[in-house]
């Protein structure tokens, strides 16, 4: 079995929190409207009965009706993550070492 490189795991945890922060999201009405966020899974949705903003942060810190925060998803976002960095980066080595020879 081959080690888990710790760096990119890192990088992996990083982007799924930037994902959550910077990519808004849209107001759907089902009932009681809300916000979902996270890519590839949706790992945080936040409830309100009116729509407020399409920012986390804004939905995260003010009237907010309901927040509900899935760590599996969020667990599967960042083995996702990790299996496409790393697989992109082993692509490149690869690359380098063909061009290189």
């Amino acid at each position: 079995m081959k080690r888990i490189n710790h760096t990119i795991v890192g990088y992996s945890v990083l982007l799924c929190a930037i994902i959550v922060v910077l990519v808004p999201s849209r107001f759907m009405s089902d009932g009681m409207g809300r916000y979902t966020y996270g890519y590839p899974l949706t790992s945080i949705t936040i409830y309100q009965r009116e729509p407020n903003s399409i920012w986390f942060g804004t939905n995260f810190f003010t009237g907010n009706d309901g927040l509900h925060i899935n760590p599996l998803s969020i667990l599967l976002n960042v083995i996702i993550i990790y299996v496409v960095i790393n697989f992109v980066t082993k692509r490149l080595k690869r690359r380098k070492e063909t061009i290189s020879d």
